[in-house]
């Protein structure tokens, strides 16, 4: 039987785990903005201690009492800002955001990232979920209409291409981006009702990584569209059937990376 939705959230805490599985070892890891705690909860089923944080008290309550409810001394949430907490003891492994940068300033991104290149031992994997600029191009919407009108529609198509092209990851910080989107920027309505929802590139934020120490290793598309947002809202089912196929053979297939509505990079502490 098909599934009847697309789980975003399933998607993006798969390809964590999926990471914590490959690494050699993990002993302790963080999930910012864990929401209710499925991640959490699924790294300390597996016998790895992990830590969610999240601002909103009713999400940490949720976490902290399934975490009670299925017996998973592991997992440990607190409700705080991630700019207040404290991350110098213990250093981490894994540090994961999904559904995160999107709501925060570009300079609290850079913020951010410095925090979790301090924050993870050598080796350590920082994973983190953006909205993804480039899928612009491809909406053929209000979106795409806006990229034309701000000429940025060839430096994205550019990035569209190297990034199916480019034998190595390392290529494509040479490449030209688009400036970082600012606070001020006009933004379409997307039905979500919240002030600011950042988009980057994978290029953009690769950059402000690799300035920051780290080294990216891989390019992971969320939510990918097989068919337009139009043909999507006309025919639900058709979409949801066609993305979660691709979906299946997402793994190392960055050339699905621009037909996808969100992407996820992992980047590693390599210093």
């Amino acid at each position: 039987q098909s599934p009847s939705s697309i789980n975003m959230v399933k998607q993006r805490n798969d390809y964590v785990l999926h990471i914590i599985q490959q690494r050699q070892a993990t002993g302790i890891a963080l999930d910012v903005g864990c929401g209710t705690g499925d991640l959490i909860l699924e790294v300390a089923g597996k016998g790895i201690p992990g830590v969610g944080v999240d601002f909103a008290p009713e999400m940490i309550r949720i976490a902290t009492e399934r975490a009670d409810k299925e017996n998973l001394g592991l997992a440990q949430f607190y409700c705080t800002s991630i700019f207040d907490f404290n991350l110098s003891h213990p250093t981490y492994d894994c540090i994961s955001a999904n559904g995160f940068i999107e709501y925060i300033s570009c300079e609290q991104l850079v913020q951010f990232i410095t925090m979790t290149y301090q924050a993870l031992n050598k080796g350590g994997s920082l994973v983190m979920g953006s909205r993804n600029r480039l899928f612009n191009l491809f909406s053929l919407n209000d979106f795409t209409n806006q990229e034309i009108e701000s000429n940025t529609s060839p430096t994205l198509l550019r990035e569209c291409i190297a990034i199916v092209r480019a034998e190595s990851l390392g290529e494509l910080l040479s490449l030209e981006s688009p400036p970082l989107p600012g606070q001020e920027v006009r933004q379409v309505n997307t039905g979500i009702d919240v002030s600011v929802r950042l988009q980057y590139t994978p290029i953009q934020l690769m950059k402000l990584l690799h300035s920051a120490g780290f080294e990216v290793v891989d390019i992971y598309p969320i939510h990918i569209h097989g068919v337009v947002p139009q043909f999507k809202d006309l025919n639900p089912q058709v979409h949801v059937e066609v993305s979660n196929l691709l979906q299946a053979n997402a793994l190392h297939r960055r050339e699905l990376v621009a037909q996808a509505s969100s992407f996820m990079v992992h980047a590693k502490k390599v210093g």
